[in-house]
């Protein structure tokens, strides 16, 4: 191909794409994958307070619109060494609590305005979430419990919407800036292996509560922002 028959980049005739991004935001998750375990009135030192995702796929574009087909990783930030307090002010527990989810999705982009090297969007889409966690704890004044780790699963629908801008950054390569919210809370969590923890022994398979009784639930909903590149092909 010589100089002057050179690929000109324009972002409105562009089709294909392959992409790769990454969001993060407050969390809402907070102590929620492990408060109450032993005792409703224990505190605790630690919390989860980001989400963090990455999600790569594929994009076909369109003047007007835009679809994209892409896998969601989630990672809400870990904790490590947060120390549960019962009401007489005594430390009785560490807690180590790893969450991890993905969620395959769609999404449709409406091109709000566009030029050969910028356009800006508004995007919803939808998806199917899994979560799993993992708690270790680590026992420092609860006799009658060794030391021991909780693991459960669950799933949940995945919403969300976003306004975005894409601008080209060099050759066939594109950034994107998104500001976004989604939606989904993961309220069907189950144990996912045999555990003797401080309530007692739970069976795989058995719904996740805590010491009220009450169903344990991850909420990722919330805002965040992108940071991704698109690769045009």
């Amino acid at each position: 191909m010589t100089r002057a028959e050179a690929r000109v980049f324009n972002i409105t005739s562009e089709k294909f794409a392959s992409y790769f991004l990454v969001t993060g935001g407050p969390s809402t998750i907070k102590k929620n994958a492990f408060a109450g375990e032993a005792a409703m009135t224990d505190t605790y030192d630690g919390s989860v307070t980001y989400n963090y995702t990455g999600e790569f796929g594929f994009l076909y574009s369109t003047p007007a619109v835009s679809f994209r087909f892409g896998f969601e990783v989630f990672k809400p930030s870990l904790l490590s060494n947060v120390t549960a307090t019962n009401a007489g002010a005594t430390d009785m527990y560490s807690i180590k609590s790893n969450i991890t989810g993905y969620a395959p999705k769609i999404g449709l982009e409406l091109n709000l305005q566009s030029s050969p090297t910028y356009r800006a969007f508004l995007s919803a889409y939808a998806g199917s979430g899994n979560v799993s966690y993992k708690n270790d704890y680590t026992i420092l004044n609860y006799p009658g419990v060794s030391d021991h780790s909780v693991e459960a699963k669950g799933s949940g629908m995945l919403y969300g919407g976003s306004l975005g801008v894409e601008s080209h950054m060099t050759d066939t390569t594109t950034y994107i800036f998104e500001f976004g919210y989604r939606q989904m809370k993961i309220d069907n969590l189950k144990y996912s292996k045999d555990v003797s923890t401080f309530s007692g022994a739970k069976t795989a398979g058995d719904p996740v509560v805590d010491a009220n009784g009450d169903k344990r639930i991850l909420d990722f909903t919330g805002g965040y922002v992108t940071i991704g590149f698109r690769f045009y092909m």
